[in-house]
C-alpha cells in the first residue's frame, strides 16, 4: 500500500502543477506577441493618419478645381492664378486651353496645381496636373478661337449638306 501511495505521489506531483521551463516558455511567448501587437497597432494607426491626410489633400485640390472651373472669363482661367484652399493653404494655378477641333464649344483645360504642402497634415509640397474637356461656348467667342470655331462650323454645314444630298438620291 506504502508504494501505491508512493507513486500517486509521484504521478500527481508531476501533473499537479508546470514546469520553470514551460513557465518561461510560456512568457517569452506572450510578451513576443504582445509586442508585434502593439507593433501592428501602431503601423495601422499610422496608415489611417496617413489616409487621412491623403484625402484632405485631394479634397483640397477637387475644390480647387471647382472654384477655378466656375470661371467663365477665358482671360482670367488663362492668366492663372492664387486660390486659398481650406486646409492646404495658398495654391498657385495654370491653365493651358485647347480648342477640340472635333467637337465644337467643347475645351481641352490642362490645369496645374502647385502646392507648398502643409506639415500639420504631414502633407508634401508637390504639383498636380489635370486634364479636363469643359464645354464653354463663351469661349469661342474670343479672338483666339473665333476663326476655328468658324472652321468647324463650316465642315459641319458642308457634313450636313452631303448627308442631305445623299438622301434626296435615295
Amino acid at each position: 500500500m506504502e508504494r501505491l501511495r508512493q507513486r500517486f505521489r509521484a504521478k500527481s506531483g508531476l501533473s499537479a502543477g508546470f514546469m520553470l521551463v514551460e513557465v518561461l516558455i510560456a512568457l517569452a511567448l506572450f510578451g513576443m506577441s504582445a509586442i508585434f501587437l502593439v507593433d501592428g497597432v501602431g503601423t495601422v494607426s499610422k496608415a489611417i493618419r496617413e489616409m487621412k491626410n491623403t484625402r484632405e489633400l485631394e479634397q483640397d485640390l477637387i475644390w480647387v478645381r471647382s472654384q477655378i472651373f466656375q470661371e467663365a472669363d477665358y482671360e482670367k482661367m488663362e492668366e492663372g492664378g492664387d486660390i486659398t484652399a481650406p486646409t492646404m493653404g495658398e495654391i498657385r494655378w495654370e491653365a493651358e486651353v485647347e480648342m477640340l477641333t472635333e467637337v465644337l464649344d467643347v475645351f481641352k483645360v490642362t490645369l496645374t496645381l502647385e502646392y507648398e504642402g502643409n506639415s500639420d497634415f504631414n502633407v508634401e509640397s508637390g504639383e498636380r496636373t489635370s486634364i479636363m474637356y469643359l464645354f464653354r461656348p463663351t469661349w469661342a467667342q474670343n479672338s483666339d478661337f473665333s476663326r476655328e470655331r468658324n472652321d468647324v462650323l463650316e465642315e459641319k454645314r458642308d457634313k450636313i449638306r452631303e448627308l442631305q444630298e445623299e438622301r434626296r438620291r435615295l
